[in-house]
Order: C-alpha cells, then structure tokens, then sequence
C-alpha cells in the first residue's frame, strides 16, 4: 500500500491566460516556466482551448499575484478568463473495471490487460495504490507503470476538471507477453482502466470548503448560523467573546467569494470574519 506518486497540492481557484496576437504564445509560455522555476508553488496547467493556459491557487490574493508576476515577465499583452473554482471528484461507491490492450495470440504491438478495483475512501484520507498482480521481476516495473498510469487518470479528473481524491486503487489481476508487455502499454491500460471504474462508479462533486470565523452579536448569532445553511455551509462550534459570539464555520469556497458583503447586509455590518479564513477540505455541498 502506498500514496499514488502525485503529490502536487489541490489548488482550489484558477483562472485562464493567453496572449492576445498569437505570435506572443511563447512569450507567454517562456514567463510561465521562468515564474515556477523561481516560484516551486508556482502552479499552471494546459487550458482546454490551444493556447490557452490556467493558473492555480489558494486564494484570490495569491491568484492575483501569480497572474500580475506572469504579466510582468511575458512583457506582451495578455487576455485572461474569468475566475473559476475547481471542483474534486470521488467514487460514489465500489467498482472494477478491465482494459485490454492488444492481443496475446500473435500481433505486433504493445500487449496489456489490467483490471483495477477502486474504493471510496473517508473526506481527506487521500489516495492510495496497492498491487495484487505478481510474479517475474519484470512484474515490477509494470506495477509501478500501472501506478503512474492511475495517478495520470486520477490527476486529470473528469474531461480535464478537477482531481479524483479519496480512492484506494488496486491493481488485482492482469496478463502480460513476455516479449511485446511494456511499461508504457501498462501505463495506457490503466489509465483507460481508472476511467472505466470511476464510470461504474459514479463519481460524487466536491467544492472546497473554507473554514472561518465570524464575530457576531448575540442576538445574530441564530441569523448568521441559519444564513450560513442556506449557502451550504455548517457551524462548527462557537465560543464567547468580549466583543460578542465567535463562530467557527465550514463554507462553500464559492459562497465564501461574496459572503463578507453578505454578512453585513445580513447583520447592518454588526458582524464580521476574523482571523485567515483556511481552506479546509473537499466535500459535497447540499444546499437548502
């Protein structure tokens, strides 16, 4: 059992950049690889459109700083999208699903089978790969081709959006040619494999939920808690304070975007967040 070799963090927020004449894209390119090269947080992906590109952060702050660092380095004009949160995904149950890659009996080309098992795991546990195909040493480097090939599937998401979290994956049974079994034909399989389980499965939408503190007057306290479930969020424990009631709060990171301006209008700005809002994990959100 291990961890799936993909530990870059789940950056929340994004938001699309391009260059405006089409001759600049590798003016563009070029700054993105100078900004991670000086920055190792530095987060970016392929956007769905040629030529388009998507930054990734914790929050509007940092988002902003990335997008302004990347302005600065490419010196050309930029067009960038709108803000956009990034969902998760996770199975919604037990399911297997089997690849097969060519053919064992004769043929030319790559040969694979690889049939996964994938299993829901508790909100934060992470993903984890264990293997039970064995057998010659050369079964080796194809389990760890299957493992790749998994954290491929499982980084991408669905259609490009999001990550698959939460998911113990395991490599029960496969074939291989001793002759024409690559680690690149595993790799292939298994990705096309996780695609088809998490299909069986039927993968559950998580947002990002931000936990924060609000100081509140007493007699907003049950407005405030009430408002918070309407949005999808949930009081987490309150305490008293000198200057009020401090409640602590998981809230939909797409909530939170607009919920100080909503909080006073709520309270005539008798209440208000406290502290660093922290983004505190991922989960389905069911509003009232």
């Amino acid at each position: 059992m291990s961890p799936l070799p993909t530990d870059a963090p789940i950056l929340p927020l994004s938001q699309t950049v391009s260059a405006q004449r089409p001759g600049d894209a590798p003016a563009l390119v070029a700054a993105l690889e100078r900004c991670r090269a000086e920055d190792g947080a530095f987060a970016y992906s392929a956007g769905r459109e040629i030529g388009t590109f998507r930054i990734e952060a914790r929050t509007l702050n940092e988002l902003a700083q990335r997008l302004a660092g990347v302005t600065a380095v490419a010196a050309v004009a930029l067009e960038t999208g709108p803000i956009a949160i990034q969902p998760c995904w996770t199975p919604g149950r037990l399911a297997e699903a089997e690849h097969r890659l060519g053919s064992a009996d004769g043929g030319t080309g790559d040969f694979a089978v690889v049939r996964l098992r994938i299993v829901p795991r508790r909100s934060g546990e992470g993903n984890i790969f264990e293997t039970e195909f064995a057998g010659p040493p050369e079964i080796d480097a194809l389990n760890a081709a299957v493992a790749r090939g998994v954290a491929r599937a499982s980084a991408e998401g669905v259609e490009g959006e999001g990550r698959i979290i939460d998911t113990r994956v395991v490599f029960i049974d496969g074939a291989f040619h001793p002759k024409r079994s690559t680690p690149a034909g595993f790799e292939e399989a298994a990705i096309a494999a996780m695609r088809a389980a998490c299909r069986t499965a039927g993968l559950r939408r998580l947002e990002p939920l931000m936990e924060i503190e609000i100081m509140a007057e007493r007699d907003h306290v049950l407005p405030v808690v009430n408002d918070l479930a309407t949005r999808g969020g949930s009081e987490l424990r309150r305490r008293l304070a000198q200057k009020g009631v401090a409640i602590a709060a998981e809230l939909p990171l797409r909530a939170f975007l607009t919920y100080e301006g909503d909080l006073a209008a709520l309270t005539q700005a008798r209440a208000k967040i406290i502290g660093e809002p922290q983004l505190a994990r991922w989960a389905e959100v069911r509003r009232r």
